[in-house]
């Protein structure tokens, strides 16, 4: 009789584990699940999965697994220090597909537990709406150059008088045009959109949307997706440092190559927090600068972030910013 209560209680704790393991998961996704709505066959629709770390741990991100041929992902860092966050980015490539379409990813942790999260994606694919090339891919781009690309869409379905009314851009970083190009000899109707991006977009990864905006009640929005990789014209080396364990009060310094193709000036460094600090070089103009990085542990323990911009002289171009990250231990 002993046995039961034993029983019980191993069953209690394994379920109270459990249980602390899904409150900590579900803290640090502001969204599990979403839905693209309608989208135009050939498309690929983006989205962008947050993972905040919002507990006292560093979370890893071991591996993931699609749940369809069609979606490829990418992430950022692996390594989510406390207090900082990373993203996950899933595209849907709708071009073998019609009607309801659900997919997504399977996201493998394995610190500070070992745990799969799903997260997951759908859209409804119509047939008689067809966008060619299926996004607007700008690829690796240097954010001066002011690229533009041209995509066509046609529209073959049964809605008499069908037509886009309206455009809308998601972001100021991208402008687009439409113009309307009349019936095919298939019957089709036809359209040419002109995507350009502006200077203004950050470096780094860029995503974002253009919906267009149609008279037809069953299907009033198209969305069309627009990505690029913006070059910087100012490379750090290292980008992210990550300065261990520190004792409260300890000092830490480490050194950062600034470089261009191009000579520049170093104008002036800034960090998000007063524990951290930066002393450029006294040269002039010259292409390659390192920067004297001092830290200085606060007494409090925990986790610690902070980011120092660096300003240059190199026209256009915003300051780069360099991340840093700690942990300081009692």
């Amino acid at each position: 009789m002993r046995r039961i209560p034993i029983l019980l209680a191993i069953w209690a704790a394994l379920i109270g584990r459990s249980a602390v393991a899904q409150n900590w998961v579900d803290t640090i996704f502001p969204e599990r699940a979403f839905d693209f709505g309608t989208v135009a066959r050939g498309s690929k629709v983006h989205h962008t999965f947050r993972l905040i770390n919002l507990t006292s741990q560093e979370i890893h991100i071991a591996d993931w697994r699609t749940k369809c041929g069609c979606t490829e992902v990418r992430v950022g860092a692996r390594a989510i220090p406390p207090g900082t966050q990373t993203s996950i980015d899933a595209v849907i490539d709708t071009t073998k597909f019609l009607g309801y379409k659900a997919s997504g990813l399977t996201l493998v942790l394995d610190r500070p537990n070992f745990v799969e999260i799903d997260l997951n994606l759908s859209c409804f694919i119509r047939g008689d709406i067809i966008l060619n090339p299926g996004q607007a891919d700008f690829g690796a781009v240097q954010r001066s150059s002011r690229p533009t690309l041209n995509l066509n869409l046609s529209y073959g379905g049964g809605v008499p008088n069908w037509g886009i009314t309206k455009m809308q851009t998601r972001s100021k970083h991208v402008t687009a045009k439409l113009q309307e190009l009349g019936r095919s000899s298939e019957g089709q109707m036809q359209y040419a959109l002109s995507v350009n991006l502006k200077p203004t977009v950050s470096n780094g990864y860029f995503k974002d949307e253009i919906t267009l905006l149609t008279n037809d009640p069953s299907s009033p929005t198209i969305p069309v997706s627009v990505t690029a990789t913006v070059q910087s014209a100012i490379v750090l080396s290292p980008s992210i440092i990550n300065l261990g364990h520190v004792k409260p009060g300890a000092v830490v310094k480490k050194k950062v190559i600034v470089r261009s193709s191009q000579p520049f000036k170093l104008v002036n460094l800034k960090a998000s927090k007063d524990e951290l600090s930066g002393t450029p070089d006294p040269e002039g103009a010259r292409p390659i600068h390192t920067v004297d990085l001092t830290f200085k542990a606060p007494t409090q323990a925990g986790p610690f972030n902070a980011v120092l911009e660096i300003e240059t002289d190199c026209k256009d171009e915003p300051p780069a910013k360099l991340s840093t990250f700690a942990t300081v231990t009692p």
